[in-house]
């Protein structure tokens, strides 16, 4: 029996020396001249999750990288890494705040700091609140705050703010409702029964004149409702 765990220890550990030489390697990959090799490195060290953290420093340089597929690969590899990878943050939030980024990539940045944790709380619920931002970002955070659950609970004024606001116009309009729903989903997930402001800002848009006639923001609405009502 000895014998047999020495023998499963070692090979744990010649599983995670090589895939710690891998992570080395697709981190030497990430500044190959073949825009290719650079986009298969991101990828990689995405699909490694966790144990990609040691790329971190790596991964974040990658964010400046002229393609835009490698930036968006490494933003989302960040993600994969998680709680691990906060270091990145300002950079993350500098690629969402950069007017001249594209959308792909500054949504992948906002889907990636949800996935820091309660740290990025209140930067998301920012995003949320702020009209000048795009309206697909604005949703995009709302969602990750839905994803962090009760642990976002200090972005309930924003999530229920945009729930009652009024969408802006022009190029950042919410044509779809796109915020609504995602605020509404969001605020299902994080308020309580006790968030009385939530709850009853959900409740006003269904009783609503007419408010049946969008099927699925009404529907989105009750469901929220349900679970903030059933969790004490």
């Amino acid at each position: 029996m000895k014998k047999l765990l020495g023998a499963v220890a070692a090979f744990l550990c010649l599983v995670v020396s090589v895939h710690a030489a891998d992570v080395e390697d697709l981190v030497k990959q990430l500044k190959d001249k073949d825009p290719d090799m650079r986009r298969k490195a991101a990828k990689d060290l995405a699909d490694a999750g966790a144990d990609a953290r040691p790329a971190v420093p790596a991964l974040v340089a990658s964010l400046k990288d002229s393609d835009l597929f490698v930036r968006r690969f490494s933003a989302q590899a960040l993600g994969a890494i998680g709680t691990d990878a906060q270091g990145a943050l300002p950079a993350l939030q500098k690629i969402v705040k950069d007017g001249n980024e594209k959308k792909e990539v500054q949504e992948a940045a906002v889907l990636a700091i949800g996935k820091m944790g309660r740290v990025s709380v209140k930067y998301l619920g920012g995003v949320v609140k702020d009209t000048e931002f795009d309206v697909t970002l604005r949703r995009r955070a709302a969602e990750s705050l839905g994803a962090i659950g009760p642990d976002a609970k200090d972005a309930l004024p924003a999530l229920t703010e945009a729930l009652k606001g009024v969408a802006p116009k022009g190029k950042k309009m919410d044509k779809d409702g796109d915020i609504r729903l995602a605020a509404a989903d969001a605020l299902g997930s994080i308020a309580a029964a006790d968030d009385k402001d939530a709850l009853e800002a959900l409740k006003a848009i269904n009783a609503e004149k007419g408010a049946r006639q969008n099927k699925t923001l009404f529907d989105t609405i009750n469901g929220a409702v349900k679970k903030i009502e059933a969790r004490k």
